[in-house]
């Protein structure tokens, strides 16, 4: 992964989290913010969290600078994420780096922490202005080293290669999302209903080939419809009865997922179904 490389080669020659915001109410409908998700690497677990409100508007030509914000944390654990313990300050630390760099037009995409580091990645118009804004920043940092290193990206070719989820970790997101709305609304997620699953694809064939596999697995045709959004307009509705709890419905959602990939389409996502 080339943004495992990137994080720890960078140079730092500057010295000078809030907790992930709240899932959406419906993750089919609601506007998405910042989320998380872990990959394991090399040097340990790598933990990244990103403003997935930002997908559709990037890369932004107004700020093709990035500026790497780092520290060593205080007292990792032995995965070098930090414990329960260093979170309050860890959240203070990154209020005051967001409030200091949003205030010079930074956008702030996202951080990654591993081996004991943390790493905040913000996009600016130019980097004059870092170092002033981490110097205001600086009563608000918990006493953390922190250093400063820029560097020309106007492609974001960072947020592709280090905070952008990969396909199963985005779709873990996606359920636990939906899973947490539904316990807001007091489901039950061991209790086995109709679950409604979509995918789509760009011909009939590959959606009756990918629909035939699906029956065997014990999945019911509930709709096709030709009327989805090219490339892929053949798209069809499957049921089963399932528990939503977020490991079980992940794993299906992920089989159905790698099921769709296989014949060429692509699986959109699930819902309860009526009944």
């Amino acid at each position: 992964m080339r943004w495992l490389r990137n994080l720890f080669s960078r140079p730092a020659p500057v010295a000078a989290a809030a907790p992930v915001g709240p899932p959406a109410e419906s993750p089919a409908a609601a506007v998405i913010g910042w989320d998380s998700w872990r990959a394991q690497a090399p040097e340990g677990p790598v933990a990244v969290a990103l403003d997935l409100s930002l997908e559709g508007r990037i890369p932004d030509p107004a700020r093709p600078l990035l500026a790497r914000v780092s520290y060593p944390l205080r007292a990792p654990g032995p995965d070098g994420l930090p414990t329960a313990a260093e979170g309050e300050p860890l959240a203070r630390v990154e209020d005051a780096l967001s409030l200091a760099l949003s205030a010079i037009g930074a956008t702030y995409a996202g951080r990654v922490t591993m081996a004991g580091t943390r790493q905040h990645l913000f996009y600016l118009a130019e980097g004059g202005k870092v170092v002033e804004a981490l110097a205001t920043a600086a009563p608000g940092l918990e006493g953390y080293e922190v250093t400063m290193h820029g560097e020309d990206d106007p492609a974001w070719t960072a947020w592709t290669a280090e905070l952008s989820p990969p396909p199963r970790a985005r779709r873990w997101m996606e359920d636990r999302r939906e899973v947490e709305a539904l316990a807001r609304h007091g489901d039950r997620p061991e209790r086995a209903r109709p679950v409604d699953h979509q995918a789509s694809f760009p011909t009939a064939e590959a959606r009756e080939a990918f629909a035939a596999e699906a029956a065997a697995r014990g999945f019911e045709l509930a709709a096709r419809r030709d009327d989805a959004p090219p490339p892929a307009p053949f798209a069809i509705d499957l049921r089963r009865d399932d528990p939503v709890a977020l490991r079980h419905i992940h794993g299906v959602s992920w089989s159905l997922h790698e099921l769709a990939t296989r014949h060429g389409g692509g699986y959109d996502g699930w819902e309860p179904g009526q009944g």
